[in-house]
Order: C-alpha cells, then sequence, then structure tokens
C-alpha cells in the first residue's frame, strides 16, 4: 500500500461486511480491530446496569441504555440541565416496575404514562429541547 492522506483515499463501497479491518491505537500501540469488533464493544460499553431503586438521569447517560434489575419498583428522574438531543433507553430487566418522574422537568407521552408494562418492556426518553422529556415505549399503570 503507497503512503497517502486519508483524504486521498478511495471512499468504501457499503454495506461493510464487518471483517474488514481496521488500525487503532491502544494503550500507545497500533492494533488491527474488525469493523464488527468496534461495534460490539461500543454496544456493550452503552449498556449501564442499575441494581438500584433510584437513579437521576445526568450527561453521562445520553445514548445509553439502563437496565433495571431491582426486584422493587425503581423511579428514574429526570434531571435539569439535560440538553436538545439527549436520549436513553431504559429497560426494565427485573420484577420491579420501572417509572420516570419529572424531576421538576417538562415530562409528556403520548398516553400520559410514564412506568413500564411489565419485565422486559421498555421506554424511550427523548429530550427535543432543553429540560423537556418525552417518554415512548411500552408505558402502563
Amino acid at each position: 500500500m503507497a503512503d497517502l492522506k486519508i483524504s486521498q483515499l478511495t471512499p468504501v463501497t457499503t454495506p461493510l461486511g464487518g471483517t474488514e479491518v481496521l488500525p487503532i491505537v491502544q494503550s500507545g500501540s497500533t492494533k488491527k480491530v474488525t469493523v464488527t469488533e468496534m461495534i460490539a464493544a461500543q454496544l456493550a460499553a452503552n449498556i449501564v446496569t442499575e441494581a438500584g431503586t433510584t437513579r437521576t438521569l445526568s450527561a453521562s447517560d445520553n445514548q445509553k441504555i439502563i437496565y433495571c434489575t431491582s426486584g422493587s419498583a425503581v423511579t428514574i428522574t429526570c434531571a435539569a440541565g439535560l440538553g436538545a438531543g439527549f436520549n436513553v433507553t431504559i429497560i426494565q430487566g427485573g420484577a420491579g416496575k420501572v417509572t420516570v418522574a419529572a424531576g421538576g422537568q417538562t415530562l409528556v407521552s403520548y398516553s400520559s404514562l410514564f412506568s413500564t408494562m411489565g419485565q422486559y418492556a421498555v421506554i424511550s426518553l427523548i429530550c427535543p429541547v432543553a429540560n423537556t422529556f418525552v417518554a415512548a415505549g411500552n408505558l402502563g399503570v
């Protein structure tokens, strides 16, 4: 392979197959990784297990999946200061129903419901404008 600048390389043909090898720098050494390995590592890093019964969302939760494993009821509270574009997915992995609370912010849903319907129910929270959250998904009473 000739020495080329990245800007001089030919664009890839999509879709990628996942077996393509890319160079990365890890701990100061150049190593190889496949596209599939890179995607899997990123997805795994985005899953956060919540074993407790309360959690207040923070900027570090953006684009994460919060997997709630408690056998008791869980409350996830929306926090101030989370900007437009903030989004998080919440899964009720345990027996405890998960409820999203406004926490002083604006919280809305199509059905005006804010709790999971049961185990393995999924809620998406999207912040279209700062401090306003829209809940969607498997919402029940």
